[in-house]
């Protein structure tokens, strides 16, 4: 399995959503900006078999597209006589566009299936303390519904877990659900499936997640470097 990462256009994110829904893929989608131009664009998530890759950067290839663009070449906060003493300065033509893509191995792939219906408790109790001398380091990488964001968020921190939250949305209704990032080392990695499941609960309409009878969906990643500066 591959997690691909899609770096897009704003103009291009909507239709490419729809074309990948209709394909049969589910995304995540956050809003994100780019490069020294400061232009909105969008970063999309797709969890995918290997055999689907190609078919999906197909679908990325036929609907985003490069757009011109056009930059003041003038630093910003230039003095007026450093502007009276300049050649006049057109506007810079540039080319943006159309997408960046990267894919990425899925160690691991996991529905999280909750309770249908059912609260889960508030806290959880981790498992045994993983070794700290372990060296191999995952990235798990869960999208959950917004409702049980907060517990699931405060019960990792309570479980001594660093956990990184980002405002998302799924697949082309944009509804809202959030991911969260958690480094931790291989043998911590159960401990932490098991907090998210404990604090996440399937909906009868798929929720903010978007699919029926899973409370959250998680990609496990190795990392091949793994540094604190």
């Amino acid at each position: 399995m591959q997690l691909v990462c899609a770096i897009v256009q704003d103009e291009d994110a909507d239709l490419l959503c729809k074309r990948l829904n209709v394909a049969g893929m589910e995304l995540t989608r956050l809003n994100t900006v780019g490069g020294f131009l400061a232009h909105g664009n969008v970063t999309i998530l797709a969890g995918v078999e290997d055999a689907q890759v190609d078919a999906l950067l197909d679908i990325i290839h036929k609907t985003c597209r490069t757009r011109t663009r056009y930059i003041n070449p003038m630093p910003a906060g230039a003095e007026p006589a450093h502007l009276s003493m300049a050649a006049p300065a057109y506007p810079l033509e540039v080319q943006v566009g159309g997408a960046t893509a990267f894919c990425f191995p899925v160690k691991r792939f996991v529905r999280v299936q909750g309770t249908l219906g059912k609260a889960p408790p508030t806290d959880s109790q981790p498992g045994a303390q993983a070794d700290r001398g372990a060296t191999a380091m995952n990235l798990v990488l869960s999208i959950v519904q917004n409702e049980d964001a907060d517990g699931a968020t405060r019960a990792l921190l309570s479980a001594g877990y660093r956990v990184t939250r980002m405002n998302t949305a799924g697949g082309f209704l944009r509804r809202g659900n959030v991911t969260l990032l958690v480094g931790v080392e291989e043998t911590q990695v159960d401990d932490v499936l098991q907090i998210i499941e404990a604090n996440c609960r399937a909906r009868a309409d798929g929720g903010s997640v978007g699919s029926t009878g899973y409370a959250a969906t998680v990609f496990v990643l190795e990392a091949a470097r793994f540094a604190h500066l």
